[in-house]
């Protein structure tokens, strides 16, 4: 996804650079959650607001880690883990093929409500900082 509306540049590096601009810019943190938190509850404090987000993040992760249990946040997604199989990896100047261990990973699985609203969303400009270089 192309943010300018200008001619595409004939380096494919500086078209990859200003996508990952555009992820970091896009980048929710504990913070912004805490803020979004705030702003429902006006008379919370940042400290309460904060530790809000910390317990509702430590029961996902202990959900899904610890008691295996799927997550489902409504309107949101799902969260989910599941055990990769043994595979075959990839290291060019390796002589011989590297093995990846089974492995347990999150996966996620967005709710169709908000893959509408990402679908609807203006795109954003991407952050100042990352123009500069």
């Amino acid at each position: 996804m192309c943010l300018e509306k200008s001619a595409p540049s004939s380096s494919s590096s500086q078209h990859e650079a200003a996508l990952t601009s555009e992820k970091i810019a896009r980048t929710v943190t504990r913070n912004d959650l805490a803020t979004a938190v705030m702003t429902r509850l006006p008379r919370l404090s940042r400290r309460k607001a904060l530790d809000i987000v910390d317990c509702a993040l430590e029961e996902i992760a202990e959900a899904l880690l610890q008691r295996g249990e799927c997550v489902k946040l409504h309107e949101f997604g799902t969260f989910c883990v599941r055990e990769r199989t043994v595979g075959a990896g990839h290291a060019p100047l390796a002589i011989e093929g590297v093995s990846l261990p089974r492995r347990k990973v999150v996966r996620f699985k967005a709710s169709l409500r908000l893959k509408q609203k990402v679908e609807r969303a203006p795109a954003r400009a991407p952050a100042r900082d990352s123009l500069r270089s």
